[in-house]
């Protein structure tokens, strides 16, 4: 008997047959999620019941050049919660696992693939639930609803992906979540906002989306979520002819791990209240998709006459040259970036007396 003939005998090992997984009868609409311990069969079942193929994208190309077209890039990382725009420009090969899966989930979306193996199980908790939520966002704004087959082996993200369906390969059981789902919501965050100083800046300042610049003289806010600094917010205090004092939106940061749950507008909207309480006006302009969207739509804020629309014309003197600028160091070519970019541009009206009225 040979060594390895030995070893089989002493631990009983028995040739290896491949187990039997009974497919079930999944839904055919709505987000399905598949969850069960490593082993129980989901990724068979995923084979089985949808496209569950492999997304197709160059590692060494940009991210947002990875998809069928930039519109459609930009729809998808920002649905996924990929909202640092930088990022967008690094190829795939420098992302962290966090923003790497967030990436592989908006390409699945684009390639057609409707069934995803593995979800959230290459990234920490707080991404997990971040991205689980975001996926139930997008899912909500799509006109058709054939099924989303999703397979996970955690269960903490149930809560926050709210799947319409849930399919235990262990107990072999399926839950219809619909009317759950319709009366819960995600569970609570309880988050707190301190005033701050500037040194918090270093924990947030290579994830805005634009610059790492910031004034010295502006106001800071940390977001924590119990102890953990998870955002950054400035607001700075200025004037022009037709406001002799005014505060605005100077930076707003946060982490990725907790972007796509709908912190940033929520904060930004926090500390635009703590000004406007105070009897001051407050305003905000943002290139960000996200941001501005968020407040075309919101009876928080106003759109101010310059709302999308280019600025480049104040910025020239009469000979056609650039105007000198404060705030950027003689670069005029920085200040004419400045005023070509598009941006939304709001004011901060706030609650109305009756608002709390019932």
């Amino acid at each position: 008997m040979s060594y390895l003939d030995e070893i089989r005998a002493k631990y009983d090992i028995r040739d290896y047959q491949e187990p039997v997984i009974a497919i079930p009868d999944l839904p055919t609409e709505g987000i399905v999620l598949i969850v069960g311990t490593s082993g129980s069969g989901k990724s068979t079942i995923l084979k089985t019941i949808g496209n569950s193929g492999q997304v197709q994208f160059d590692p060494h190309t940009p991210v947002i050049e990875n998809f069928s077209s930039p519109e459609q890039g930009e729809q998808l990382l920002l649905s996924t919660g990929l909202r640092s725009i930088p990022t967008w420009f690094r190829p795939p090969a420098t992302l962290s696992n966090g923003e790497h899966h967030r990436f592989v989930m908006a390409l699945c979306i684009d390639q057609g693939i409707n069934a995803i193996d593995e979800f959230t199980s290459v990234v920490d908790r707080d991404t997990a639930k971040s991205l689980a939520y975001s996926m139930r966002k997008f899912y909500n704004k799509q006109s058709a609803k054939s099924a989303l087959y999703i397979a996970s082996c955690h269960r903490d993200i149930v809560e926050w992906l709210d799947p319409d369906y849930v399919y235990d390969t262990d107990l072999c059981v399926l839950e219809a979540r619909r009317s759950l789902h319709r009366l819960g919501g995600r569970p609570e965050l309880t988050l707190t906002i301190r005033s701050t100083s500037i040194k918090y800046w270093q924990y947030f300042y290579r994830h805005h989306y634009l610059t790492t610049d910031i004034s010295k003289s502006a106001h800071y806010y940390v977001l924590l979520l119990g102890d953990k600094p998870i955002g950054f917010h400035a607001a700075i205090h200025s004037t022009n002819r037709d406001i002799h004092s005014y505060w605005r939106g100077h930076r707003t940061v946060i982490l990725p791990e907790f972007q796509g749950m709908g912190i940033g507008t929520a904060f930004s909207d926090a500390i635009a209240e703590i000004y406007v309480s105070r009897g001051l006006r407050y305003f905000s302009k943002t290139a960000h998709p996200s941001f501005g969207e968020h407040r075309e739509k919101s009876p928080l804020w106003r759109a101010t006459s310059t709302n999308k629309k280019s600025r480049k014309g104040s910025y020239l003197l009469k000979d056609g040259t650039i105007r000198p600028m404060k705030g950027y160091g003689g670069n005029a070519q920085i200040a004419l970036r400045d005023a070509e970019r598009v941006c939304y541009s709001h004011e901060y009206i706030g609650k109305k007396p009756d608002d709390n009225v019932n």
